[in-house]
């Protein structure tokens, strides 16, 4: 899990951009209203802006440190930063629905305090403050075509997160999902948040459709690697670092990409136990995931995710330095650097450089 204290730093560092960023999110929801607190209350509960224990912000970081690379001062473009993430959340709301899942980020989540009814709308309600924080932009004096190009980018987003997030729930139910339509969902549910925050930081700065393309690649990697780790955190993962229940990912029968490595490696009567213990009804007994977690390390599937995740990230850093050439401050592409290394679980050395 990523640790904020890995990567704050004084200054103009991510530190001072996470506190911007919650603020500009806080102000997005203020509601004057005192009978409608308790529904933006849902939400700043869910974001952890009522506590000490809000989210990574990697997607709104992404954006304002590539930003501050590019151009300089972020305060125009934090309206965007707080629309990526309420964007994201709101997906979060309703997966936590979707998959049952009792608590994220070590807290009870929204539908298990409050019901699934009002989780449903105040997920509804994020995405559509996300659309409103767009909109506000044009205040700070952005120009209407790059609102309008980064308002086209978020739009499809959302709807890719869609796409990705019907393909996992639909593969819960089978045993065919290959390695690469598993990535390939991934790059609809995970990335396609990612790289518009990258990309989003270009088309709000420059008129440059190399340096674009570039920050695709590399949002569509960091994803990729931040999703693989994810997916390893939910079977070998404790409970005190990913505030989640333990190989909750195999209870649930949820084919992640260790679960899928396995069934595409292993020998013919080992895939067949595994089909076995996967043809249960979820959530599986204990004992069934104990099975499974045995059966994923006896056939070395951490090396090998440990080997996906590494080749990822260095694909997403190579595309990051790349950058570099078309910066006007590096510095916030080195704490940008950390942020990666961090987030998906590179050793203390790497993360350290």
């Amino acid at each position: 899990m990523y640790d904020r204290a890995k990567v704050v730093t004084t200054g103009s560092g991510p530190s001072a951009h996470l506190s911007a960023i919650d603020e500009e999110i806080r102000s997005v929801l203020s509601q004057p209203d005192q009978g409608l607190q308790p529904f933006y209350g849902m939400m700043l509960y869910h974001l952890g802006l009522d506590a000490e224990s809000s989210g990574k912000r990697l997607r709104p970081l992404t954006l304002t440190l590539l930003y501050e690379a590019l151009a300089g001062d972020i305060t125009p473009v934090l309206p965007a930063a707080a629309a990526i993430e309420l964007l994201h959340n709101f997906t979060l709301i309703h997966d936590d629905i979707e998959d049952q899942d009792p608590t994220r980020r070590h807290r009870p989540t929204v539908w298990s305090v409050w019901g699934i009814p009002q989780a449903i709308n105040a997920g509804d309600g994020m995405y559509a403050v996300s659309r409103l924080a767009v909109h506000r932009l044009t205040d700070r004096g952005v120009a209407a075509e790059r609102v309008l190009g980064f308002a086209a980018l978020v739009d499809r987003a959302c709807v890719e997160v869609c796409e990705g997030q019907f393909l996992d729930i639909s593969y819960e139910s089978r045993t065919d999902v290959t390695a690469e339509r598993y990535r390939a969902m991934v790059a609809k549910k995970t990335s396609a948040l990612f790289s518009p925050a990258a990309e989003g930081a270009a088309v709000l700065a420059r008129d440059d459709a190399e340096l674009r393309a570039s920050l695709v690649r590399f949002g569509a990697d960091f994803g990729q690697a931040f999703q693989a780790h994810d997916d390893l955190l939910g079977i070998w993962g404790t409970a005190d670092r990913t505030g989640k229940v333990e190989m909750n990912d195999i209870a649930k029968r949820k084919k992640t990409l260790p679960v899928v490595l396995a069934f595409e490696r292993a020998a013919p009567r080992v895939r067949a136990t595994l089909e076995g213990l996967y043809a249960a009804a979820a959530p599986l007994p204990p004992e069934t995931v104990d099975r499974v977690r045995d059966i994923l390390d006896d056939l070395k599937v951490r090396d090998l995710m440990e080997r996906e995740i590494g080749i990822h990230r260095e694909r997403a850093l190579h595309e990051l330095r790349s950058v570099r050439d078309s910066a006007t401050d590096v510095t916030p592409l080195q704490h940008l650097e950390k942020l990666v290394e961090a987030a998906t679980g590179a050793p203390e050395v790497a993360a350290a450089r």
